[in-house]
């Protein structure tokens, strides 16, 4: 026993000087995660934005939260809101967020909008629906996601 906790330190030494990779920290995770989205609103409302951002920061108090921020939110919040993980499979994961008590510029007003972005994860690809409380129709818009860090 005793010759073994002399062996250990020059053990672990020979394979940090054969196998360097492996003892190498992995690269840090970027302090802010980006994903950002084109989009062509297929409703002609107004309401499926054309161009919006995900952000989520990986450290500090508010990690792992999701923010969404477009011209629709600027217009009417000023800031990013938050979003959740609304499914998550193999294949797409879909985002949500909603804002209350909004009015368009024709004078349209919604109790409540409900905002769901589903994302491909293998293309990027991208669709969304937003459907307005006390409406039937659905408005939507198709396009494409990517992540500048990828």
């Amino acid at each position: 026993m005793r010759r073994l906790k002399h062996v250990l330190p020059l053990l672990a030494l020979a394979l940090n000087i054969a196998f360097p990779a492996l003892s190498q920290t992995p690269p840090p995770r970027p302090p802010l995660r980006v994903m950002m989205c084109e989009l062509v609103d297929e409703s002609g409302t107004g309401w499926v934005p054309e161009f919006l951002m995900f952000t989520r920061p990986s450290t500090g108090a508010n990690a792992g939260r999701i923010e969404v921020f477009d011209p629709i939110l600027k217009d009417l919040v000023h800031r990013p809101i938050r979003a959740v993980v609304t499914a998550d499979d193999g294949r797409s994961r879909t985002y949500g967020w909603a804002l209350a008590r909004v009015r368009n510029h024709s004078g349209q007003y919604a109790d409540r909008l409900d905002f769901r972005l589903t994302v491909g994860k293998s293309d990027g690809s991208a669709s969304m629906a937003v459907s307005a409380q006390g409406y039937q129709n659905v408005m939507q818009g198709h396009g494409h996601c990517a992540s500048p860090q990828e």
